[in-house]
C-alpha cells in the first residue's frame, strides 16, 4: 500500500497487506482509532484490492482495471459505503421529504469521498445509522456478486452511530456470514460497539496522527493559512476529525454560518474570554454568542484552545521571551500573563481545564462547567 494513501499508520497497513498477500481475508474487520486518521481510506483501499480483476503479486490492486476505476469512483456495484446521516426530520417536512434529503446528502458524501481524500462530513445535528440503512446493507450483501466467485464489500463508517435497533440488525448480519462477503466497520473506540459485535470482528488499530502531518494537510488540502493550521493541529490531539469540521460547512446547515478560518479564530477568542480574561462573571452570554451552550464538540474545542494558550504562557514563563509558542499573534498577552502568574498557578489552571473537559463529556452541563472552572481558576470575578 503506497505511503501517500495513508500516512502514520504503518502497523495497520502491515496487517492489511499481510491479509491481501496471503489470501487469508477475514469475514469482518473493526478499524478503530481517532476520527480522521485514515480508517475510511484504508477500508476503501482494502475493498479495491478485494474487487480488483488483476491484483499484483503482493495482493494490492492494479488501479488500472475497470473494477479498480469503479471502486475509486465509488460506483462499483459490489462496494457499499454506509455513512451516518441526520434524520433530516423537521417541522413541516414529510417523511418522504426527509428520506429524499437523506438520499441527497448520501449521494453528495459519496461524490466528495471519491474526489477528496481528506473529506470529513460535518453536520449540525446528530448523524445515525438507522435500521432502514442496515436493511439496505443486508439486501446489498444478499445480491450476487458481479464477478463469479467475486467479493462484495460493505464499509460502515462511524459504526458507533448505529441506533440500538440498527446495531442488533447488524449483529444478525455478522452472525450469518456469507461466502466472499467482507464487512468493515470504522469506529473511534471499539468499546462503543456492542460486545457481541466487537468479538466477531478482527481488530485493526489506527493511531493518532503527528501534529506536523495534520498541519501540512490543512495547509495543502484545505488551503488553511499556516497560522491557523498550526493552532488547529496543536489542538487536534492527533485527529483530523477534531479540526476539519471547523473548515467545512455542515451538510445539513441550510441557513447556518459557514465555518472557516474566521470561525476558528472566533472560537479562540471565546476561549480567552471564558477562561483567561472574562469580561464579566456571566457565562450564558458568551456561550450563546458562540453557540457553545449545547454543542459539546465546539465547547471541547474551546477548552483545548484555552489549554494551549496557558501552555504557551507556561512555556514563556519557564523559557523566557525566546520560547516557541503556538499563539504567536498573542505574544503580548502571553508575556503579560507569564509575568503575572507563577508556573504553579498556570499548571493549576491547566489541570482545572482538563478536569472540566472530562466532566463535560459525562452529564455536567456546559454553563455549570464554565462557572465552576472560572471560580476554581479565580477568573471572571470582576
Amino acid at each position: 500500500m503506497s505511503s501517500e494513501i495513508l500516512q502514520g499508520q504503518d502497523q495497520a497497513l502491515a496487517l492489511l497487506e499481510a491479509a491481501l498477500a496471503s489470501g487469508h481475508v477475514g469475514h469482518a474487520y473493526l478499524f478503530h482509532g481517532p476520527s480522521g486518521v485514515g480508517k475510511t481510506r484504508a477500508a476503501l483501499y482494502f475493498a479495491r484490492a478485494l474487487l480488483c480483476e488483476a491484483r499484483l503479486k503482493d495482493g494490492s490492486p492494479c488501479d488500472r482495471c475497470e473494477s479498480c476505476r469503479a471502486a475509486l469512483e465509488l460506483r462499483h456495484p459490489d462496494l457499499m459505503l454506509l455513512t451516518p446521516l441526520p434524520t433530516f426530520s423537521t417541522e413541516g417536512r414529510t417523511e418522504r421529504q426527509a428520506e429524499e434529503a437523506r438520499s441527497g446528502a448520501r449521494a453528495a458524501i459519496l461524490s466528495r469521498f471519491a474526489r477528496e481524500p481528506y473529506f470529513f462530513p460535518a453536520f449540525t445535528k446528530p448523524a445515525v445509522h438507522s435500521v432502514e440503512d442496515l436493511a439496505r446493507a443486508k439486501q446489498f450483501l444478499s445480491l450476487t456478486a458481479g464477478r463469479e466467485g467475486g467479493s462484495k464489500v460493505l464499509i460502515v463508517k462511524r459504526a458507533e452511530a448505529m441506533t440500538p435497533p440498527a446495531a442488533h440488525a447488524f449483529l444478525k448480519i455478522l452472525e450469518e456470514p456469507q461466502p466472499n462477503r467482507v464487512l468493515i466497520l470504522g469506529a473511534r473506540q471499539a468499546k462503543a460497539l456492542l460486545p457481541t459485535i466487537q468479538s466477531r470482528c478482527l481488530h485493526v488499530r489506527f493511531r493518532p496522527l503527528p501534529t506536523e502531518l495534520i498541519e501540512s494537510i490543512l495547509v495543502s488540502e484545505k488551503r488553511v493559512s499556516k497560522k491557523s493550521a498550526r493552532i488547529a493541529a496543536a489542538t487536534a490531539q492527533g485527529s483530523l476529525g477534531r479540526v476539519l469540521p471547523h473548515f467545512e460547512p455542515p451538510l445539513d446547515g441550510a441557513g447556518k454560518d459557514v465555518l472557516g478560518e474566521t470561525e476558528f479564530a472566533r472560537l479562540r477568542a471565546l476561549a480567552v474570554e471564558l477562561f483567561v480574561r472574562p469580561k464579566s462573571a456571566a457565562v450564558l452570554g458568551p456561550l450563546r454568542k458562540g453557540r457553545l451552550d449545547r454543542d459539546r464538540g465546539r465547547f471541547l474545542t474551546v477548552i483545548s484552545l484555552a489549554l494551549h494558550y496557558y501552555r504557551d504562557v507556561l512555556r514563556h514563563a519557564v523559557e523566557g521571551a525566546g520560547a516557541e509558542t503556538m499563539n504567536e499573534d498573542l505574544g503580548r498577552e502571553i508575556a503579560s500573563d507569564a509575568r503575572g502568574l507563577s508556573p504553579r498557578e498556570i499548571a493549576r489552571r491547566v489541570r482545572v481545564l482538563e478536569e472540566i473537559a472530562t466532566s463535560v463529556q459525562s452529564n455536567v452541563t456546559i454553563p455549570y462547567a464554565v462557572a465552576s472552572a472560572q471560580h476554581r481558576m479565580g477568573v471572571g470575578t470582576t
